[in-house]
């Protein structure tokens, strides 16, 4: 929780409001009714953040499913556009570093029984699938073999990361990575390595939406939500969706233009989900900065998506290096690259439209942001 309050307090801060001027308040997911187990996916539920603030409210939410974890965002837009909230308090929430701490630490011993298995994993857990990354695994082997992606060019894409985050004060992991080191990491699910997962942390991030012409009186320059996108199609499936070499970004994506006049090749900054280092090649497919099934080439060598490149990628260090905020820090961090704040990581030149993506498998959301 006092992460959290620093977060409300940098943000409210940023954007020149006090914490009278906040009538909504919304996060993905909350937990009131989801008990302990979730905790630490998501530790300050909505009403316990509301009561701790002493909040008075119109508009509150927590959806518990939703298109990925922008859902809170497109909520927040409903709430404005119907007049309901002027400015909403959006936020996620983690704990997952120490409950990793904790359940390695625990002891276990077969007499306390175990979780029974129920819902979609009932299908994966009898083959050892245990995490995510089975299933992404999966999906990149597929896209190897269909496009000839290859291991080096995802490490290129992963390097570049690295180097962002060398940058960034904030991220987790600054130590230098060489592509040496990227390809003899430790394996994890074969093809991918421990670098091509990201960082559990603890951490809250804090988004305030607001109505246009309110925000133009306050402390900075208004970004405004000119496309996102929360569609779903196809399966709702880690492992069933077609095709086999891709996710639902490939649904998201296309849609996300469908709101604009923009075209992939007007973006400065795009900031897109690396739950596992795959789910970024397709999203890079999905937005429609390569063709399909050229994700592998477009990020060899890293010089197309280094911070001065045609396309600056994952400017922070994304969820691998700077830390897993399920998009959310994906999208701080596409509104700090277009304030000017990104210090020794900011991309040169006039950033007025930039994306975030969020969501790997069954899950996606989108949003492009311009410079009022």
């Amino acid at each position: 929780m006092s992460v959290m309050l620093d977060a409300v307090d940098e943000a409210l801060a940023g954007a020149g409001l006090t914490l009278s001027d906040i009538d909504g308040l919304s996060t993905f997911p909350s937990t009131y009714n989801l008990g302990a187990g979730a905790k630490n996916d998501s530790p300050i539920d909505v009403i316990e953040l509301k009561e701790t603030l002493g909040l008075d409210v119109n508009h509150f939410s927590g959806s518990t499913e939703g298109p990925a974890q922008f859902a809170s965002i497109f909520e927040a837009i409903g709430a404005i556009m119907s007049g309901q909230a002027t400015h909403v308090l959006c936020y996620r929430a983690l704990a997952q570093h120490t409950q990793q701490l904790i359940n390695r630490t625990k002891p276990r011993k077969e007499a306390d029984g175990y979780e029974r298995v129920s819902g979609k994993w009932v299908y994966h857990r009898p083959f050892n699938v245990v995490s995510p990354v089975a299933p992404t695994a999966m999906m990149f082997r597929r896209h190897c073999h269909e496009f000839g992606t290859t291991k080096e060019q995802l490490g290129d894409l992963v390097v570049n990361t690295r180097a962002n985050a060398v940058r960034n004060p904030r991220a987790i992991y600054r130590d230098p990575m060489s592509k040496h080191d990227y390809l003899n990491a430790r394996m994890i699910c074969d093809p991918l390595g421990l670098f091509d997962c990201d960082a559990l942390l603890d951490a809250a991030t804090v988004v305030i939406v607001s109505r246009l012409d309110a925000a133009r009186d306050l402390k900075k320059p208004p970004l405004v939500i000119e496309s996102f996108s929360g569609r779903m199609g196809g399966r709702y499936s880690w492992d069933q969706f077609e095709p086999k070499s891709g996710m639902m970004a490939l649904e998201n994506g296309p849609h996300l233009w469908k709101g604009t006049d923009f075209s992939p090749s007007d973006v400065k900054v795009a900031n897109l989900y690396d739950g596992f280092s795959p789910q970024t090649l397709i999203w890079l497919e999905a937005l429609g900065f390569c063709g399909r099934g050229e994700s592998g080439p477009f990020v060899e060598g890293g010089r197309r998506i280094a911070l001065d490149g045609e396309l600056p990628l994952n400017t922070g260090g994304g969820q691998l290096s700077g830390g897993r905020m399920h998009g959310f820090g994906l999208l701080w961090e596409t509104c700090i690259q277009m304030w000017g704040e990104g210090g020794d990581r900011q991309v040169p030149g006039d950033v007025n439209l930039g994306v975030a993506a969020a969501g790997g498998g069954p899950l996606a959301g989108s949003i492009l942001l311009r410079r009022d």
